[in-house]
């Protein structure tokens, strides 16, 4: 099992392979303090991603909207990124959710299938979000 730094970069690096393979520009931060791992630009609109490793569990991949570290707990905003890419390990896909489209500011749970009890107030979709480029374009 990978541990969380080996999870985050094998994240990113699928995400960059995905944005290359669509086209778009990827620039990388230097340094460890931004709160945006990646930055894409294409025709000139450029995003901040913020990028999660996520193993699907219990019919969801959990999004978790915040930083943490053994200091504190940050949680993202609009003035620091603009879209948090969702890497599901097991699925092998990436699920690109706007940040203000999260009305939880700690964690979002991507269902991976309907709910059995047919419930759909307050349910995100996966599917509403994977592969979706156009949200960054």
């Amino acid at each position: 099992m990978a541990i969380t730094k080996q999870k985050g970069d094998i994240a990113e690096a699928f995400v960059t392979y995905l944005l290359k393979q669509n086209g778009f520009n990827v620039l990388i931060p230097w340094g460890e303090d931004n709160r945006y791992d990646l930055v894409t630009e294409k025709n000139g609109v450029f995003k901040r991603i913020q990028v999660k490793y996520s193993t699907p569990k219990n019919g969801t991949v959990e999004v978790r909207v915040r930083s943490c570290n053994n200091y504190n707990v940050i949680h993202y905003s609009p003035k620091d990124i603009d879209i948090i890419a969702v890497y599901s390990s097991k699925l092998n896909k990436v699920y690109f959710v706007p940040l203000n489209g999260i009305k939880n500011k700690s964690i979002c749970k991507l269902r991976l299938e309907p709910t059995k009890n047919k419930q759909k107030k307050f349910i995100v979709m996966a599917s509403n979000y994977e592969s979706r480029f156009d949200l960054l374009e």
